[in-house]
């Protein structure tokens, strides 16, 4: 059985009419290959570093206080501690 074809929409609008000049044009392959030779280039000229050296500055404090609250703990070494650690100059986040 043969597929009949359609006939071509007048109407098929602004992105068709791009469409068809590119279906249409012999600069397609050659837009293409310059696209993929742009893409390309651009990899390879793009500085880039696998392992960049970040430094961030951080500490850790542990406190353990065996037979102590949660609570107590909290309200004995944490939040004093707290406090002190507020004062070191440069202290953002706690």
């Amino acid at each position: 059985m043969k597929a009949a074809i359609q006939p071509v929409n007048s109407e098929i609008g602004f992105a068709g009419r791009i469409a068809r000049a590119f279906i249409d044009s012999k600069l397609t392959p050659l837009v293409l290959l310059t696209s993929v030779l742009l893409g390309v280039a651009a990899i390879f000229m793009l500085p880039r570093e696998e392992e960049p050296q970040i430094k961030v500055p951080m500490i850790d404090v542990l406190v353990a206080l065996p037979g102590f609250s949660a609570k107590e703990v909290e309200e004995r070494a944490t939040r004093p501690m707290e406090k002190l650690l507020w004062e070191i100059p440069g202290v953002e986040y706690i």
